[in-house]
């Protein structure tokens, strides 16, 4: 009798696997996509050209002849925590103190424009004060999601270490970029 098991057990398996190849057959898929994205921040500025009012050579005896401020708008998402900064770029030609802006093209030597970060209105401190912003430096935002305003004070400066200023004009080009940590 147990010759005659053997082939039962080989037909229950045989079965059995058919069975499930069968439920195999009828199969389902799903299509799964997620969209990552590092945070953005995009910068404007509230005055997208500074002109400064017209001034005597006379008027930089304190090395500042005038500030204006100067506002840099973020409207930053999905960068909770995450300490992003401004590149800021622009030329310095032409000066000893190579913390001013200034172009090649200004025909005025020996001026140029300083950048600080915050809101400063003292002529006599305004060149040698805290935060001075050099051409090529990074800038942390104290701000990192949301909009926010990030405070700046540009000056019509002589160049410390230079001869007095001459007449002509003095321009510059300051660019803000958002750089993503």
């Amino acid at each position: 009798m147990a010759p005659s098991i053997k082939p039962v057990l080989l037909g229950f398996t045989a079965g059995l696997a058919l069975i499930l190849s069968g439920a195999a057959a009828g199969a389902a898929t799903t299509e799964i996509k997620a969209n990552i994205v590092d945070g953005s921040c995009q910068v404007s500025l509230d005055n997208a050209s500074i002109t400064f009012d017209r001034k005597d050579t006379t008027q930089f005896a304190t090395g500042t002849a005038q500030i204006l401020p100067l506002g840099v708008n973020l409207n930053c998402v999905e960068m909770q925590g995450k300490a992003p900064s401004l590149s800021v770029t622009g030329e310095s030609a032409g000066l000893t103190d190579t913390r001013l802006f200034r172009a090649a093209s200004s025909t005025a030597k020996y001026a140029g424009f300083m950048l600080k970060k915050g809101t400063l209105t003292s002529l006599t401190d305004f060149y040698n004060a805290a935060d001075t912003v050099a051409p090529g430096e990074t800038v942390l935002i104290s701000q990192d999601d949301g909009n926010s305003v990030q405070p700046f004070s540009v000056g019509l400066v002589r160049s410390a270490g230079d001869p007095m200023l001459t007449q002509g004009n003095v321009n510059a080009r300051i660019t803000f970029a958002f750089i993503f940590p």
